[in-house]
């Protein structure tokens, strides 16, 4: 049986997307994007039948039970989203103390990165959400094909919509803050070139590394970006499609462990050290999968989600996942 499987070229994804590791019984059609907007679209139209699937969509369609597609504790994309907030040297903010009242924007309201940075400002560093001034350029990734998409914050925020032009959400974000919209942008990877290449804004934590790093010694959080999905009539065919999704994705990711550690670097020159020093931080596996040892984090985001009004209800951990993965462990 053929899977349409779309993913992004992860080093832990790596082995399945090249053919190294298969599914018996199963025939992965695979598509290898970079275009993440595009895949979380693709996979919400039934165009893929597993894909990577933003965790803030996820909750979203979930909560209010327009979902498809359920989830599969694999968690593809991690990232720390501290050095991704910029703000106008003009505005003369020195830290994130003073962003309490400014207008502070994002990409969409709906976006795992900007969910977690605005329950960062609001959870770690006092930013009042009534207070503040909320701008985004766009609700979902795929606004074409829900154009009636609202939320209700509960925290007091209120959404404005950012009225610069560009050809697409991310130059229409970051032109709301190079023309003064906007005092402080959380942008996401797509964005992050045209931001460090104009000399007039300046990411808002400049030491952004040692800053994660604390946060993470206090929260144990490296925050989760991405989850991976599963169309929900495919998992009900193949009841045993999940688990053996879970057991493939998690050998995948201890090939790349593996092979990272191997391997000498054509980016890096000591790429060995630089694990060694994260590891000293970590303590732990930050990148682990199943729901137990991500609950932590799962519930924090989740109380971020009910709090933004991205979910339509509080919603538990468990909620997320097939039933058959609730349990399941590296």
């Amino acid at each position: 049986m053929k899977i349409r499987l779309a993913s992004r070229a992860y080093d832990g994804t790596l082995a399945i997307l090249r053919g190294q590791m298969q599914l018996p019984g199963f025939d992965f059609e695979i598509t290898e994007t970079e275009d993440v907007p595009g895949m979380f679209a693709g996979m919400f139209k039934r165009q893929y039948d597993v894909s990577e699937m933003s965790l803030g969509e996820l909750i979203y369609y979930l909560s209010r039970e327009k979902a498809a597609f359920v989830a599969i504790p694999i968690f593809p994309s991690r990232m720390f989203r501290h050095s991704f907030i910029f703000c106008r040297k003009a505005c003369g903010i020195r830290s994130a103390a003073d962003l309490s009242g400014r207008r502070i924007g994002f990409l969409r309201w709906v976006q795992t990165a900007a969910i977690w940075m605005r329950g960062m400002l609001v959870d770690e560093y006092g930013v009042s959400a009534k207070d503040s001034q909320w701008y985004v350029a766009s609700m979902h990734h795929w606004d074409d094909a829900d154009p009636g998409a609202t939320v209700e914050p509960r925290d007091g925020s209120v959404i404005h919509w950012m009225r610069s032009d560009g050809q697409n959400t991310a130059e229409r974000a970051c032109r709301a803050l190079f023309d003064g919209e906007v005092d402080v942008l959380g942008v996401t990877e797509s964005a992050l070139a045209m931001m460090l290449a104009n000399p007039e804004v300046e990411r808002l934590f400049e030491n952004s590394r040692e800053v994660e790093a604390n946060y993470f010694r206090k929260t144990q959080t490296l925050p989760i970006m991405h989850v991976l999905a599963l169309q929900r009539n495919l998992a009900d065919k193949h009841p045993e499609l999940p688990g053996k999704l879970f057991r493939l994705f998690s050998e995948s990711k201890r090939w790349a462990q593996r092979w990272r550690r191997a391997i000498p670097s054509l980016v890096e020159a000591w790429p060995n050290h630089h694990l060694d020093e994260e590891r000293k931080i970590f303590e732990t596996d930050p990148w682990a999968y199943g729901l137990e040892a991500n609950r932590h984090v799962l519930e924090k985001f989740l109380a971020y989600c009910y709090a933004q009004g991205i979910s339509a209800r509080d919603m538990a951990a468990e909620e997320l996942f097939h039933s058959s993965t609730l349990q399941l462990t590296e």
